[in-house]
């Protein structure tokens, strides 16, 4: 037969490695933060199930090898070939050894990251010992003698592991769904199309498995070389796939940066309408302005010529309005940060935006995108007597940004230092109320300057509140928040929210105390994505799971790690004028955060009238600039 000569063929590893990852399929196909497309669930299960065959199969000849030293050390023959009854004894001793490992680390309790990647270890050498154990018993069951066509045989083929390895995971998923049940929690119903998926996921699969044939090919050729170099025939076959490796990671490095390139000129091409540079003075870009509006790029072309105009908030408001100041440097404005630094306070003297009662400090996203939202609601809610002070970092979005989130918070440190140096030579009754705000990647730009400080590096600069949005799960200083010994908070100081709608549950005395707003939806995948999902289980999939992670949904490795990804980019998906309050858009949050955080007065009557106005405003952006 075909298919048992072709599994008679497979070392144990391989076998186990197939069975691991056909059980990988079922449980990638649950629902976790945001619905899926076909093409999304496809790259899910295909990418996921690879890594699993790999890391398994990888991970049982580690535990093979380990065996045959431990028989070395004991005076057998390590190069006798290990039977099938042998390597079932040596993943059940590796099962039990690994369960005894995961348990100890249970009790220790211990959250440092050496002791994840070792409980993390120790669950793959369960899986691999597990996965091992099914297919050798597989491998195991003999023959009926004396059958012309032995029904055992079927359980010699690719297919049958295949099989197997699916109803285990389909078993373990039955399980979970009915004690959800006997819980009463509501199970989660956003799967994508099934079929659709899977064949996605041949390809993505297929294609895997082809890279990962180039790079077997790649390294063969270097043992080769090696080999004639050094005379000795597989020196090098540890060496050979480093120099595979490297030879991969080299061409992608230089296809990344081609791309890094290719997305810059494609993000910073200005809009055509936005050719004039605006009119009004108390804009950068405007008549007097230090900043050359022909350098700009696109995001902080539209941010500059968005201020929101004066007849607009009187119209909304009710009442007279001054015309709202929006600073903007950009990162051609100046070669250097300290020249970008100086444009912005220039423009600062220059516009007199000190004087005005609120100046808030904005950190945008990795293009510069600054939310139009926020920054007319604040503009609504003071009648325009506000500045708005941006420095941008990077022209690339936000996840081609990772690397200048150290440009920014350098940038952002010494900007407002100087800032707080101009402040601190004016009498406090002269001085705005100065306040930041930070969107996604500019949340966790202007987090950063502030990390090990608590909030007194806050206090410091004469920040007395500040507001963000969707902080990446990457942002230090909103993790040490976390920590309830962390020095130079004070109590109540920090807020975190999950939705505008807390604000109304808070006592009097949380909201008193409340200074510094955290507002990250549960389902958003910016707020939860990190490389730690490869080697620990998040809070978010224990206990005390968000309403909008369905009960049967397990942490996995990699699975968990590329159904969050996927989900992050999903979260981010919005249309415009049709503001809502899931995943990464706040666009219906914004105006009530925005009062609370900052403090200003303004009835519920007058905020619906500033949400429409938001709403509308955003239709016609959208209308001019496609």
């Amino acid at each position: 037969m075909r298919w048992g000569a072709a599994y008679s063929r497979l070392s144990p590893s391989q076998r186990a490695g197939i069975v691991a990852a056909a059980a990988s399929v079922p449980m990638s196909l649950v629902p976790l933060l945001k619905p899926r497309t076909a093409t999304d669930q496809g790259l899910i299960t295909g990418v996921s199930s690879a890594v699993d065959y790999a890391l398994t199969s990888g991970m049982h000849d580690a535990v093979l090898s380990a065996s045959r030293g431990a028989l070395r050390l004991v005076g057998r023959d390590p190069d006798v070939r290990t039977t099938a009854r042998t390597t079932l004894v040596v993943d059940g001793i590796a099962l039990a050894t690994s369960l005894a490992a995961e348990a100890v680390l249970r009790r220790t309790g211990h959250r440092r990251t050496v002791w994840a990647l070792t409980n993390a270890g120790a669950r793959r050498v369960r899986g691999a010992a597990i996965f091992g154990l099914v297919s050798g018993a597989l491998d195991a069951v003999p023959d009926i003698e004396g059958q012309k066509h032995p029904v055992t045989r079927v359980l010699h083929t690719v297919p049958a592991a295949i099989a197997t390895g699916t109803a285990m995971a389909l078993g373990v998923q039955y399980v979970r769904r009915q004690r959800a049940k006997a819980d009463g929690a509501e199970l989660g119903k956003r799967t994508a199309p099934t079929l659709k998926s899977l064949g996605v996921a041949t390809v993505a699969a297929t294609g895997a498995a082809a890279i990962a044939a180039g790079e077997r090919q790649i390294a063969a050729g270097a043992e080769r070389l090696i080999a004639r170099a050094t005379g000795t025939p597989g020196y090098g076959s540890g060496i050979s796939h480093l120099v595979s490796f490297g030879v991969i990671g080299g061409a992608l490095v230089a296809v990344g940066a081609r791309v890094y390139r290719s997305v810059e000129r494609s993000v910073s091409e200005p809009d055509a309408v936005l050719a004039d540079p605006p009119s009004s003075p108390l804009v950068s870009g405007g008549p007097g302005s230090v900043v050359a509006w022909d350098a700009l790029t696109r995001e902080p072309r539209r941010h500059l010529s968005t201020a929101t105009p004066v007849s607009s908030i009187e119209q909304v408001m009710g009442g007279p309005a001054t015309e709202p100041i929006r600073v903007y440097v950009g990162l051609t404005s100046a070669d250097t940060p300290d020249e970008r630094v100086d444009l912005a306070m220039a423009e600062l003297e220059r516009t007199g935006a000190l004087d005005r009662s609120l100046l808030v400090l904005a950190s945008p996203t990795g293009t510069g995108y600054l939310n139009y939202t926020a920054n007319s609601a604040w503009e609504y809610l003071t009648r325009g007597d506000c500045a708005t002070l941006t420095l941008q970092y990077s022209v690339r979005p936000s996840p081609l940004s990772l690397d200048r989130v150290d440009d920014g918070r350098q940038q952002n440190h010494a900007l407002w230092m100087a800032v707080a140096e101009a402040l601190g030579a004016r009498a406090p009754a002269d001085r705005p109320k100065v306040v930041l705000f930070g969107e996604s990647l500019g949340a966790h730009t202007s987090q950063d300057p502030f990390l090990h400080s608590g909030t007194r590096g806050l206090h410091s600069l004469f920040v007395s509140r500040a507001l963000w949005l969707g902080t990446p799960y990457l942002s230090g200083w909103s993790r040490q928040m976390l920590d309830p010994t962390t020095g130079g908070v004070r109590p109540g100081e920090v807020l975190r929210l999950t939705r505008a709608e807390d604000i109304d549950d808070l006592s009097d005395a949380e909201r008193d105390a409340a200074r510094f707003v955290l507002l990250s939806h549960e389902d958003d995948g910016v707020a939860l994505f990190g490389l730690e999902l490869l080697y620990r289980s998040p809070e978010w999939l224990g206990e005390r799971r968000p309403a909008a992670v369905p009960p049967q949904a397990a942490w996995s490795i990699p699975i968990t790690f590329m159904q969050t990804a996927i989900d992050t980019k999903n979260a981010m998906v919005v249309v415009p004028g049709q503001f809502t309050a899931l995943g990464h858009d706040y666009r219906a949050d914004i105006a009530r955060a925005v009062r609370f955080a900052y403090d200003l007065p303004c009835t519920d009557a007058r905020l619906e009238a500033i949400e429409a106005a938001l709403r509308r405003e955003e239709l016609e952006r959208a209308a001019a600039w496609g």
